[in-house]
C-alpha cells in the first residue's frame, strides 16, 4: 500500500508530483516481486531474514535500512511489533509480517502521525511513539518490586520467587530492547550516508538520550529485584536456622530423660530404686529438675 507524506499521510494517486516523499507498507510476501526495484536488495534482503531478532540500523550510501522489534508491553516475552525499514530520499518502506499491517495503519492514523510534513519526520515520531509511556511503566515495576519485598518482611507468599523471577526476565527483556534502540539511534543520529537531513542528527541524538534514561532506570531495577531476592534468600536461611535451632533445643531435652528412661528401663534383678517405694516419683522430680534446668540454660544463652 502506497501513501505520499505531506503535512499528513494520504493514498497516493496518480498526481503525485516528482518531489513527493512516499511511504509504502508491504508485507514479507509481497515483497518477493517488489524488491528488485530496490537499489541494495541484496542487503534488504540479508535484513529480511534476521526479522523478528533484535533492534538494528546500518547506513549504506544511498539509502539506511535496518529492523525494530518491540516488545509487547504485557508479556515481554513476545513482540508487539516487528518490521523492516528502508529509507531512501524519497521513500520509506516498512515491511511487515501477515497480519500486521492493518494494525500498523490504524496505528499511524494518529493525529502526531498525520501532522508529518516528511518521511523523516514521520519516521522520527514513529519512534519515539515505541517507547511513549515506558516511564510509567518502569515505574509500575518498581511498584510491584516494592510490594514483593513488604511480602518478603511479613510473610513467604507460595508464588513469589516464581514472581521476582519472572519480573526479573521481562525486565532484562526490555533492557536488551532499550540497548538496541539506543544504539540504532546512535547510528541513525551520526547520519554518516547524510540521507536524513541535519536537524535530525539532534532528533536522534535526543531520542537516544531519552532511552539512556529508560535503560538505566531498567538497570536500576533489575538490581533492586536482585537485592530484593537476596533478601528473600536471607529470610528463608534465617527461617531454616530458627527452625533447626528449635529442633536442636527439643532434642538436647529430652536426650536425658531418654538416657533415664533407657537405663531404667534395664532388666536387671538388683537394682536399689526398683522397690523402693517412691522411686517413681523421685524419677519425675529428677527429669522435671532437668527439664526446668535446660530450658533456664538455653533462654540465658538466647536460644529459646
Amino acid at each position: 500500500m502506497l501513501f505520499t507524506v505531506s503535512q499528513g499521510i494520504q493514498p497516493a494517486s496518480g498526481e503525485a508530483s516528482t518531489d513527493s516523499q512516499f511511504l509504502e507498507i508491504l508485507t514479507e510476501d509481497e515483497m518477493d516481486g517488489y524488491g528488485q526495484k530496490l537499489d541494495n536488495f541484496p542487503a534488504l534482503k540479508r535484513i529480511l531474514s534476521e526479522t523478528g531478532q533484535y533492534c538494528r540500523a546500518e547506513l549504506l550510501p544511498d539509502c539506511t535500512l535496518g529492523t525494530l522489534v518491540v516488545p509487547d508491553r504485557q508479556n515481554a516475552f513476545q513482540s508487539s511489533f516487528s518490521a523492516v525499514f528502508y529509507i531512501a530520499p524519497r521513500l520509506l518502506l516498512l515491511i511487515v509480517p501477515d497480519g500486521s499491517r492493518q494494525p500498523l495503519l490504524d496505528s499511524l492514523s494518529a493525529a502526531e502521525f498525520q501532522e508529518s510534513g516528511s518521511i523523516f519526520q514521520l519516521f522520527f515520531r514513529f519512534l519515539c511513539a515505541q517507547i511513549r509511556g515506558d516511564m510509567l511503566l518502569l515505574q509500575n515495576y518498581e511498584k510491584r518490586l516494592s510490594t514483593m519485598e513488604e511480602a518478603v518482611a511479613e510473610t513467604f507468599p507460595r508464588e513469589w520467587e516464581k514472581n521476582i523471577n519472572l519480573c526479573r526476565r521481562e525486565l532484562l527483556k526490555l533492557h536488551a530492547f532499550y540497548q538496541q534502540l539506543m544504539d540504532m539511534c546512535e547510528i541513525l543520529s551520526d547520519n554518516d550516508n547524510g540521507l536524513f537531513p541535519d536537524e535530525y542528527s539532534r532528533h536522534f541524538s535526543r531520542l537516544s538520550a531519552r532511552i539512556d534514561r529508560l535503560y538505566d532506570q531498567t538497570q536500576m531495577l533489575r538490581e533492586y529485584a536482585l537485592q530484593i531476592r537476596e533478601l528473600y534468600q536471607s529470610q528463608m536461611d534465617l527461617k531454616q536456622n530458627d527452625t533447626m535451632r528449635m529442633l536442636t533445643v527439643v532434642t538436647t531435652i529430652f536426650l536425658p530423660l531418654s538416657l533415664l528412661t533407657g537405663w531404667y528401663g534395664m532388666n536387671f534383678d538388683f537394682m536399689p530404686e526398683l522397690r523402693s517405694p517412691a522411686a517413681y516419683w523421685i524419677l519425675i522430680a529428677v527429669c522435671l529438675a532437668l527439664v526446668l534446668l535446660e530450658i533456664w540454660y538455653f533462654k540465658k544463652k538466647g536460644w529459646l
